[in-house]
């Protein structure tokens, strides 16, 4: 064994061993003193779809953000926090400082643009006066398609222009509208990353800011800061479910797709509209078909919608009207089920006005096991483990490929050794002992008039 080798074993041990004598707690949070401080959630993950499966495990109300940690290489890390903890440590911007919002698929949504032009090339473009007319436009468009009414006194409108480069983001605060999801927007699709009011690029100084022309102001509260109040309303997925809020579709597609049949757990086509097939979760569908086929009924879903801050599913139904505030079926009103996956239940609404008047809510029904989240989460990580396991296999049956956790003697182990494959998992197996260390000395040591968590600490654990 060459001399580097024993020295990084060397290292690995007396590590091990220190952790021995003194045990990490399961998880790290943020220590929040105050007795005013939001409770601590705060995990980073180093893919999208770890954050978004924590998400899923959560119970509390949390979000997936996403920082940048290198410059030119557009790598970044995943943090899970409440709205209000973010805050509290984003808003003194001496840290985080280059943050995205991400947008998760199939998700309510608002409607928002990315705009930008090369100042350079287009020397006679008046920017101010393109986005005056954007909004404008896109105003006359949703009343004329939508009957929605709206003005520039609607849009936050953010700037980070620079000489270079115009660049603003308009973010629509519709009252009781929202969009489907990303598709319907036209933006975007799946977990778009959208910078974040007050962040910049890393590498860049310059920060989406209010723009001097903007004319939006959001309602203001004793409790809650303007500038708090001005973040909430940049969150393009911050879109809360109520009986009011009407969805709104764009999908060129649609007319074409009326009439397709929705086929359900028990083999029965009923009528759906806009094409909407399944939600992102099949096995609520299939449970949502269940109650509502029975009593020689035979209901179906005519739409779903996805509010991701409440991980709520709203599920419009057709052909069966049966609502437990009268203790019949409605002669021509159509019923809402509700499947809450946070708390595991659901429950039925209406949409009948004198229902919707007295605000009734069915009793919460348990969902069960085969449904709830945790249940698809666990399927999904034993199906990620065999996908593992078959990649492992075919390693095996490929010998000439070089295996990172089989090191052999001599000039051939330090080969591999600085293979960074290999650093790359050495960091993996000491992450979680790196992270709590960072963090237990550099909280103990950090003053009391720093009230965030420096981006070396959150990053530490991601470099050598």
């Amino acid at each position: 064994m060459n001399r580097k080798w024993e020295e990084k074993l060397k290292q690995i041990e007396e590590r091990a061993s220190h952790y021995e004598r003194k045990p990490l707690s399961s998880v790290y949070r943020p220590r929040l003193s105050k007795p005013e401080e939001p409770p601590s959630i705060w995990r980073l993950f180093h893919r999208q779809a770890q954050a978004f499966n924590f998400v899923k495990s959560c119970k509390e109300d949390v979000h997936v953000f996403a920082l940048e940690y290198k410059v030119g290489d557009g790598q970044r890390i995943y943090l899970v926090t409440t709205y209000a903890e973010f805050w509290f440590y984003y808003k003194s911007r001496k840290n985080l400082l280059h943050c995205y919002e991400v947008i998760p698929e199939n998700a309510v949504c608002k409607l928002y643009f990315d705009l930008e032009f090369n100042k350079p090339a287009n020397p006679g473009a008046d920017g101010k006066k393109m986005v005056a007319l954007l909004i404008e436009y896109v105003c006359k468009v949703l009343r004329e398609l939508y009957g929605v009414n709206c003005s520039a006194e609607d849009v936050l409108n953010l700037d980070s222009s620079t000489d270079e480069k115009f660049s603003r983001h308009l973010i629509f605060q519709l009252h009781d509208v929202a969009f489907k999801d990303n598709i319907h927007v036209g933006v975007y699709t799946r977990n778009r990353n959208f910078r974040l009011y007050k962040s910049s690029k890393i590498g860049k100084r310059v920060a989406l800011e209010v723009t001097e022309d903007n004319t939006f102001f959001p309602i203001r509260s004793k409790d809650v800061s303007d500038e708090y109040q001005y973040f909430l309303s940049s969150l393009v997925s911050n879109v809360r479910f109520s009986d009011t809020l009407r969805i709104l579709t764009c999908d060129p597609s649609q007319n074409k797709q009326k009439g397709v049949g929705y086929f359900n757990s028990i083999g029965t086509s009923v009528e759906t509209i806009e094409g909407f097939q399944c939600s992102p979760y099949p096995e609520v569908d299939h449970f949502v078909l269940s109650l509502v086929n029975k009593d020689g009924i035979k209901g179906g879903i005519r739409r779903w919608n996805y509010f991701f801050p409440e991980e709520l599913l709203v599920y419009d139904i057709c052909k069966y009207r049966w609502c437990e505030n009268i203790g019949r079926a409605h002669k021509s009103n159509n019923i809402m089920i509700l499947v809450d996956l946070k708390n595991e239940v659901w429950y039925q609404k209406c949409h009948d006005p004198v229902c919707k008047a007295e605000n009734f809510k069915s009793d919460c029904f348990p969902l069960p096991a085969e449904v709830c989240l945790l249940f698809l989460f666990k399927e999904e990580e034993e199906l990620t483990t065999d996908e593992a396991d078959e990649t492992r296999s075919n390693e095996t049956q490929n010998p000439h490929k070089p295996s990172p956790s089989k090191l052999s003697t001599g000039a051939s182990a330090d080969a591999v050794w600085d293979n960074d494959i290999d650093d790359a998992y050495f960091l993996e197996a000491t992450e979680d002992a790196e992270l709590a260390e960072a963090a237990e000395n550099s909280l103990l040591s950090y003053n009391s008039e720093a009230d965030e968590i420096p981006d070396e600490l959150i990053i530490e654990v991601l470099q050598e």
